[in-house]
């Protein structure tokens, strides 16, 4: 049999699976022996399992695109026309069955030659997703709001924590060269981090963000030494208790944007280091502080407010971790954070009736300390030069924060816009790195993991 021959039979093999698997879930729907929700997770069940196949059958990735481009099609119009009671007879809105395929597609390509990779990452989306969904439904008491209209368990997140840790152990184990404690402790620590992913994911985008943050760290985290793994695993549960304690002190924030601001905070621990996570802890203890007189904020449990002024600070902690540029990208990282303190705090006393102005001292607090303090408690790890980036680093940010605040008092119509925080916090960003980049101001030195754990 020549190689298209074989390539064809298996695909058409694995289509007549996947119809099956869809097929079956409609006749028990329909003659109401499954509910809607344990339809539609066992067709997501089945049919990942079935992508288990795709490796050891489907040799070129333009296979696995027609496929996953055809089953795509499939599943969104048969939930959009209501075609398929299995999926669309749950009530919440979910585009998860459309981005499954597309995850598939991207990590068969990704993961090209690396079994086990490919392994973890499908097993997490599909045996640790329905642990979550599965224990939820019938085990969950302690719900908490993800969206206005979605609600998550306190069970379901376990569930998936401890599902998660067995489908990434157990490809590293038995499929990739990496010691054992190695294996453990990788485990550990994904297991932790995509739970908690998943507990903040809406709309059915678990299944896209799920899988690729597994591939992402299955990336990162093995190779490196046992001992920074373990520092990692508790690194986490200390970030997650200061965040937590800050949060109580002010309760600022509901579970799901506890939970964002927890991976956040993390995410500039571990891809950065300590000097990272000042700034963005730093800005969430002065903006609580400065604005205390204000009255409370309804609950976001979108989280959307809290995410949207960080987009420039996380784009650039991504872009300096993936380039290796730390030390460029710090500068312009601390002044995107600080700058959007500084506007968040301008915005919330805009929004408050009682005190729609913010002068005096709180002006000069907003617009001062978020940078000055961040660079000042950089100082023991980096020494003089984070004192020399003072006056450029709280020009730029005081320069975005009054322009932002005469142009918010000229068009009060138009200001906050719900980007507004963002563009100034890039902005600032930019203009910074362009002073660092003429040389006007010495680019910051901030610690990195390899330094200390790779040095000889």
């Amino acid at each position: 049999m020549t190689p298209l021959l074989k390539e064809l039979g298996a695909a058409t093999g694995l289509l007549l699976l996947f119809l099956a698997v869809i097929a079956s879930a409609e006749t028990l729907i329909r003659r109401r022996r499954l509910a809607a929700e344990t339809a539609r997770k066992t067709v997501h069940l089945a049919g990942g399992l079935g992508c288990l196949l795709f490796p050891l059958l489907v040799s070129s990735w333009v296979t696995v695109l027609c496929l996953a481009s055809g089953f795509a099609c499939i599943l969104y119009f048969g939930e959009t026309r209501r075609l398929l009671q299995s999926l669309c007879a749950v009530k919440r809105k979910s585009r998860g069955s459309l981005l499954f395929p597309i995850s598939i597609l991207i990590l068969f390509v990704l993961s090209k030659d690396r079994l086990w990779l490919y392994v973890a990452s499908l097993l997490v989306l599909v045996l640790a997703d329905s642990a979550a969904a599965l224990a939820g439904t019938r085990f969950g008491h302690r719900f908490y709001q993800t969206s206005p209209t979605e609600k998550k368990s306190l069970e379901g997140t376990l569930a998936f924590c401890a599902v998660g840790f067995l489908a990434v152990y157990l490809p590293l184990w038995l499929l990739a060269d990496i010691p054992q404690a190695a294996c453990v402790l990788t485990a550990l620590l994904m297991a932790l981090l995509l739970a908690g992913l998943e507990a903040v994911s809406i709309g059915g985008t678990d299944n896209l963000f799920v899988p690729l943050a597994t591939l992402f760290l299955l990336w990162k985290i093995p190779d490196k030494p046992q001992v920074e793994i373990l520092f990692q695993v508790l690194s986490l549960f200390g970030v997650a208790f200061l965040v937590v304690i800050a949060n109580k002190r002010y309760e600022t924030l509901p579970v799901r944007p506890l939970i964002i601001l927890t991976l956040t905070t993390y995410a500039a621990w571990s891809l950065g280091s300590l000097d990272w996570l000042i700034p963005i802890l730093a800005g969430f203890i002065l903006y609580n502080q400065l604005c205390a007189p204000c009255l409370p904020r309804p609950p976001d449990p979108s989280a959307r407010k809290l995410l949207r002024p960080l987009y420039p600070s996380l784009l650039i902690l991504f872009f300096a971790n993936a380039t290796f540029a730390l030390s460029v990208w710090h500068g312009p990282f601390i002044a995107a954070t600080a700058t959007a303190t500084s506007l968040c705090i301008i915005d919330r006393f805009l929004a408050d009736p009682a005190h729609p102005l913010l002068g005096g001292w709180r002006l000069a607090a907003a617009t001062l300390l978020p940078g000055t303090l961040s660079l000042l408690l950089c100082t023991p790890l980096q020494g003089r030069v984070a004192l020399l980036a003072i006056p450029a680093l709280v020009s730029v940010c005081a320069a975005v924060t009054l322009l932002y605040k005469g142009l918010a008092g000229a068009f009060p119509s138009a200001l906050p816009w719900k980007y507004s925080v963002s563009v100034g916090a890039g902005v600032a960003a930019l203009a910074y790195a362009g002073v660092q980049c003429a040389g006007f101001v010495p680019a910051l030195d901030p610690s990195t993991w390899k330094e200390v754990f790779r040095c000889p």
